[in-house]
């Protein structure tokens, strides 16, 4: 599938990959797709890892030119020079590779430099990146932040769209890396247990917290990311970022609170409460003593979930994956 979460979940192995043969001193090269038109099957910013005995992890084509990538990384890997690799309908090489279904790829292929290491370990780190490379010489610049000198790449780092850029008359590709979405459940309850599935199924990592000891149990959550602590102690260890979502579920203001007022310091992408609008307007109150203000606590989506008349917690686990979805992608197109 050609989406955003799907996009990400391409780039994890490959770039896991690429930080460990890059250590163990593997020779290796990497290719990217930098642009597409038409039917293309993967999305800009996709990558394909190959080593010397042609071993290879990701995709730049759901199988199309795969091979001839390969066979072009093996020069890259010998010579060390970047090189732009084009498919399409109308090349003799795409029809014979498969690429026939009226879509068009241009792939960057690059020597492995430590650059990857150091991106997946940012991503390890849940901290966003950028890898700005220049196409003709395929000299690579990663960054976390833009200096001035990079200030026309702004648009595409604030929409988090991996493109072609140009910068002083000379073409670039800028690919974005952000940490895999999170998703945090306040309260081991049921609707947790159903939302654990939904959103291991949409690729989010779950975390669930709990202080209560009979709710937050291995046999009610299995192998989940299960803390049995108060949401404060453990974000004081773990902080909060913006690309997490958090889900108060509990109805108790002793443990919910907490984790509201950590989540709109954090700026989560995604705050949401269990309750009845008597309950959010009670919670409200709370929060304006808190020091929060209208604008800070209009963030929460109360009562929480697409209104969709869920019942049960089945049901309302997938009006809150929905909005949750909702608001990631959002942010994004924003």
């Amino acid at each position: 599938m050609n989406t955003e979460l799907s996009q990400q979940e391409m780039l994890f192995q490959p770039l896991l990959m690429a930080a460990q043969w890059f250590r163990q001193k593997h020779p290796a090269a990497i290719a990217t797709v930098i642009e597409t038109w038409g039917s293309a099957p993967c999305p800009v910013g996709s990558h394909l890892l190959i080593d010397n005995d042609a071993h290879f992890y990701g995709s730049v084509s759901g199988g199309c030119v795969e091979t001839e990538v390969i066979s072009q990384a093996m020069d890259v890997i010998t010579d060390g020079k970047a090189r732009v690799l084009e498919f399409g309908v109308a090349d003799e090489t795409a029809w014979r590779v498969g690429l026939s279904c009226g879509g068009r790829i241009k792939i960057l292929v690059t020597p492995l430099t430590s650059v990857f290491a150091d991106i997946y370990q940012a991503l390890e780190n849940r901290r966003a990146s950028y890898l700005l490379t220049n196409i003709q010489s395929g000299s690579q610049q990663h960054f976390f932040d833009c200096d001035v000198s990079l200030q026309p790449l702004m648009e595409n780092i604030r929409m988090g769209k991996s493109g072609m850029v140009s910068l002083e008359g000379e073409d670039y590709f800028l690919n974005i890396y952000t940490p895999r979405p999170r998703l945090v459940l306040i309260g081991a309850v049921h609707i947790s247990q159903n939302l654990l599935v939904a959103a291991r199924l949409t690729n989010f990592d779950v975390t669930i917290i709990d202080p209560r000891s009979a709710f937050a149990t291995e046999e009610r959550f299995g192998d989940a990311d299960l803390h049995v602590e108060w949401p404060q102690d453990y974000f004081a260890k773990q902080p909060l970022d913006n690309h997490t979502a958090v889900a108060a579920l509990t109805h108790d203001p002793k443990i919910d609170d907490p984790a509201l007022i950590a989540a709109m310091h954090a700026k989560a992408f995604y705050i949401g409460a269990l309750g009845s609008r008597k309950t959010h307007a009670k919670r409200l109150e709370r929060l304006y003593q808190a020091g929060f203000s209208a604008n800070d606590c209009a963030l929460i989506h109360a009562p929480i979930g697409l209104d969709i008349k869920a019942q049960g917690p089945a049901e309302i686990a997938i009006a809150v994956l929905a909005q949750v979805i909702a608001a990631y992608r959002n942010r994004a197109a924003e």
